[in-house]
């Protein structure tokens, strides 16, 4: 086991202009509030006051927009890593882990990380992320010229159908294929930081945000070893190179994350179990009344003084006790909140601190939040409550199916462009303005400029003479489509669908 030293890991360089010079703790502080900086004036995090958390195209102010939820999950985040430190200091252990001066950047990395936590979803949340992928396995790719289509293998396309005796090119085809069909929120975060937004951020900050560690691209199942690290995509085949040199830069191992994402995670897990509830009840799903007994019904066997007593039927019993002076409902969930972190955040810091050897190398095969205690046992009944009750409800499942429509309406919208010819398609990116293709014209000016950008400037790191030439710049260009509709807000996204249909 590596030994714990937290200054291979809090890595304050950065890719582009690293600054030199540093000396002092203040040094560094300063190079992490820079990132700070760059990260809240992002319009990444602007662009999360127009995503929902749960309830797509919400116009009431009450319920829980994107950027709110991530402003809670920062300050829970900061609350799990000030607990952290505090009984590390206890332990007398600060110094032996190389943290006597790290203890405002490690603070500040686990805070913006959980505020960035979210930038890469799409429109409608994860319904949005299936409709994507769902129309680039079904609609984009209809065929292919050397096999029949297979479960993993059914994205086809004229530069991407598998071709008998070009092996070598076979291969790359089946890696953009499955890439560009596992779209994911968290690869997409990496690709808007690093690729779309040039954020230049620390390697430590960057790392923070790699929560899985599969690449988008990879066909065989993950090992036993890292099943949990690797259960989703976590970056696309756009950055592989730069994510190969963040983990050479924080010292990790294939596979393996940056220690400080278990704390960013654990503080998602808490934040997001409550607000889903309240949101719930502001929007009269259900009320508190019902929702208690909800809880009540989901714990299962009860005892006098277990966990759901400290945490839930305490909330109950002085929101009733409060109800005459203040809403009881508003009690009820100001004290199941504060409640849920007193147990929670505790027992998430006294994990990470017992898992410390194999988190530290990255390797802790689990959520912080996840074994068999009752801290789990109840992070798991508000989970299932909230999926029993909110998320199959007829409003909430018919928004997920609007917002589904939406983002499948609009990819077929710009379908013209991923039909282009290569030729056709340059000469549509070099001039803007191509008379004898009047529709792909306007398409392309629609598109957003940081977006194209990244497809120019992707396609000229390319050799137009290399046999894979048209296979990269097809991706790239597939990619550009995948930026530009994810980075839509819910309610940009509806209206830009309605005005192109024609239904306003």
């Amino acid at each position: 086991m590596a030994e714990i030293d937290f200054t291979k890991k809090i890595n304050w360089h950065r890719r582009y202009r690293s600054p030199e010079g540093v000396k002092s703790e203040h040094d560094i502080l300063r190079i992490f509030e820079s990132d700070r900086g760059r990260i809240i004036n992002s319009p990444a995090i602007r662009r999360l006051q127009q995503k929902t958390q749960v309830f797509p195209l919400e116009r009431n102010a009450a319920v829980r927009t994107r950027l709110t939820h991530s402003m809670e999950v920062q300050q829970v985040g900061r609350y799990i890593a000030k607990e952290v430190l505090s009984r590390l200091k206890q332990q007398n252990l600060l110094e032996a882990y190389g943290l006597s001066e790290l203890t405002g950047p490690f603070e500040s990395v686990v805070e913006m990380a959980c505020l960035m936590h979210d930038i890469g979803n799409p429109p409608f949340g994860h319904f949005g992320e299936a409709a994507i992928n769902d129309w680039f396995r079904q609609r984009l790719f209809p065929g292919d010229a050397a096999s029949q289509p297979r479960s993993d293998d059914r994205c086809h396309n004229v530069d991407l159908r598998l071709k008998e005796g070009e092996e070598s090119l076979n291969a790359l085809r089946r890696q953009v294929r499955q890439d560009l069909c596992q779209f994911e929120g968290n690869a997409q975060a990496i690709r808007l930081v690093h690729t779309l937004l040039r954020m230049n951020l620390t390697w430590a900050q960057v790392g923070c945000i790699l929560k899985y560690t599969r690449p988008a691209w990879r066909m065989e199942p993950p090992p036993a070893s890292h099943s949990y690290l690797m259960k989703k995509p976590g970056y696309y085949l756009s950055e592989e190179e730069y994510i190969g040199r963040l983990r050479n830069e924080l010292a990790l191992e294939p596979f393996s994350r940056f220690p400080l994402t278990w704390i960013m995670e654990a503080a998602d897990d808490i934040s997001y179990c409550v607000a889903d509830l309240e949101d719930a009840v502001e929007k009269r799903i259900f009320s508190v009344d019902q929702l208690y007994q909800h809880l009540h019904d989901a714990w299962g066997s009860h005892a006098p003084g277990d966990l759901f007593a400290q945490v839930v039927n305490n909330a109950w019993e002085k929101s009733r006790a409060n109800a005459i002076r203040r809403s009881a409902e508003d009690q009820f969930f100001m004290y199941l909140r504060v409640n849920t972190l007193n147990k929670l955040v505790p027992y998430a810091a006294q994990r990470f601190i017992e898992n410390l050897p194999v988190i530290f190398d990255g390797s802790f095969n689990q959520a912080l939040l996840e074994d068999e205690s009752a801290f789990s046992r109840l992070l798991d009944v508000y989970k299932r409550v909230a999926i029993s009750h909110v998320f199959s409800h007829p409003d909430v499942e018919q928004l997920e199916l609007q917002g589904y429509r939406v983002i499948d309406g609009l990819l077929n919208i710009y379908r013209p462009l991923l039909e282009l010819p290569l030729v056709d398609f340059q000469e549509l990116a070099e001039k803007e303005n191509v008379r004898r293709l009047p529709i792909e014209t306007r398409l392309f000016h629609k598109l957003s400029g940081k977006h194209r950008l990244a497809y120019v400037e992707a396609v000229s790191k390319l050799h137009p003479a290399a046999q894979d030439y048209p296979v990269w710049e097809y991706y790239y260009r597939c990619r550009l489509i995948q930026d530009y509709i994810s980075g839509m807000t819910d309610l940009y996204a509806w209206d830009e669908y309605r005005k192109l249909m024609a239904v306003e």
